[in-house]
């Protein structure tokens, strides 16, 4: 199969070196996949997004790190080396790649990899990992994304609030603990080994109900601390290994392959649905669980009937403009019992998600 948009049980093999390429390939068939061979760099990032597992080796390692950086695809890299080696481990980093393999004596090890890649995950019950992306700017993704973690406490459960917005002013503020003791990113030192889920709880700030906060840091100077890609899956990773939610309040670019459901909140307005369908199109090809959420901003020109029919996927739930609101969470942060309307919106989501 060489078509250039494989489906979502499609083994990708994007293999420079032409021996191993045959090698690899030939593993791969002994699956019960269709085998998307790529040898052209410029095709790698089509590719990607759908992809049951990527095999991929020192010379294509790079390209394949370039275009993960665009794409939101969660499929398992898996890095081949050609008999006798040696494995060049530094490649196989660059493209975050799960395991390693000496192909072809390896080639049970790949195939059992190949087959763990479907097995479904054993999910703790009343856990999720919820992204909560803004389709335009100002819909309120940030709030809602407080509300979650928020309304998941106020049901006796426990979350932590990931702020994964460079730029955010922190959500420490919006929930009014920015005096509160405890790390933000940059102070948050994790080395090199796991991070234990009751650990990073125990070194966050959180609120009275109990919502632990991870929140980007104010300076008044040029701060050399960035948030990068791999930090962010660990700590989201760790969460996981917990109990209760992880919820993280990002951009479309910044969302973890660890996010278990995308909630993307979208204003009743041309550009904004516009927005939200690329989107969604977008993360449907990454095989994401996705969920909208309808925002009423002070002038609407879409109904939510409309709104679902440019973004071809149902609305879940409709946020009204809530008088008051604003100021409430300038003056002390958001209100620790939620306005009726965003409490109801917010369980719909978490009742839809599982928890």
């Amino acid at each position: 199969m060489n078509a250039l948009h494989p489906d979502s049980a499609v083994i990708v093999v994007a293999i420079g070196d032409e021996a191993l390429r045959a090698e690899a390939v030939h593993a791969a068939a002994a699956t019960s996949h269709d085998v998307l061979t790529v040898t052209d760099p410029r095709d790698i990032p089509r590719s990607l997004p759908g992809a049951y597992a990527v095999l991929v080796d020192s010379l294509m390692a790079r390209v394949v790190a370039a275009a993960q950086r665009t794409h939101t695809a969660s499929a398992p890299v898996l890095f081949l080396a050609a008999d006798p080696g040696p494995i060049d481990y530094e490649a196989a980093l660059a493209c975050h790649a799960e395991s390693a393999f000496i192909i072809p004596a390896q080639v049970k090890e790949l195939l059992a990899s190949i087959a763990a890649a479907g097995a479904p995950q054993e999910a703790r019950p009343g856990s999720a990992t919820i992204a909560v992306v803004g389709a335009s700017g100002g819909v309120g993704a940030s709030t809602f994304a407080a509300a979650l973690a928020r309304t998941q406490c106020a049901a006796d459960g426990r979350a932590l609030l990931v702020d994964a917005h460079p730029y955010s002013g922190g959500l420490d503020l919006l929930l009014g603990v920015e005096a509160e003791p405890g790390a933000r990113w940059p102070e948050l030192t994790v080395g090199d080994g796991s991070i234990d889920a009751a650990d990073l709880y125990r070194a966050l700030p959180s609120t009275p109900d109990g919502v632990a906060v991870l929140s980007a840091a104010r300076s008044t100077v040029a701060d050399p601390f960035r948030l990068d890609k791999d930090l962010l899956a660990r700590v989201v990773g760790a969460a996981q290994a917990g109990e209760g939610i992880c919820v993280v309040d990002c951009t479309p670019e910044t969302i973890p392959d660890a996010c278990t459901h995308v909630v993307i909140v979208v204003a009743a307005e041309v550009r904004s649905a516009a927005s939200a369908a690329q989107l969604l199109a977008r993360l449907d090809a990454a095989r994401r669980r996705c969920v909208v959420v309808l925002r009423q901003r002070q002038w609407a020109s879409l109904s939510a009937a409309e709104v679902e029919r440019i973004v071809h996927s149902t609305v879940l739930a409709e946020l009204p403009t809530l008088r008051g609101l604003t100021r409430a969470v300038e003056i002390g942060g958001l209100p620790q019992r939620l306005p009726a309307p965003l409490r109801k919106a917010a369980r719909a989501v978490l009742e839809e998600v599982g928890v």
